[in-house]
């Protein structure tokens, strides 16, 4: 839900820009970034909608693997990372939709531990915490 913050009394009930009721995550908490609220729920379906009018983007689209996620998704340099529950899949998605308006796999990498943890981003590194180990990520380009 989107709410204007302005106003007197009970903003929830006047101040409503905009809101969505299916397709939310059970656990994870929706990602805000490049002006689009984004979600991930089990099953590895994503939703998108444009942060200003509630517009989607896309709605429950298979975007990583069909299984349950409690990590909440974080996003740096243009693109989002997704940690599933029970395989430890890490997901990479351009922010912006593919040609055909779905989400768009860059990367995935499955680390066969459980991941409850949401990952952090910290100097261009992605860190991953499963049951076991603690992994970090980073480009070997750079």
């Amino acid at each position: 839900m989107a709410i204007d913050p302005a106003g007197e009394g009970d903003i929830t009930k006047i101040n409503v820009i905009w809101k969505q009721s299916k397709g939310l995550p059970y656990v994870p908490s929706p990602l805000l970034y490049e002006g689009r609220v984004f979600f991930i729920r089990d099953g590895g379906l994503a939703s998108a909608y444009e942060a200003s009018t509630g517009r989607p983007i896309y709605e429950s689209k298979r975007c990583g693997p069909a299984e349950k996620y409690y990590a909440s998704p974080v996003a740096a340099g243009g693109h989002i990372y997704l940690a599933s529950l029970d395989q430890g899949t890490i997901t990479v998605l351009k922010c912006a939709p593919g040609g055909d308006g779905k989400p768009e796999v860059v990367s995935e990498r499955t680390l066969d531990e459980r991941i409850f943890a949401t990952p952090a981003i910290v100097n261009d590194r992605v860190y991953v915490r499963t049951v076991g180990h603690l992994y970090c990520f980073a480009n070997a380009a750079k």
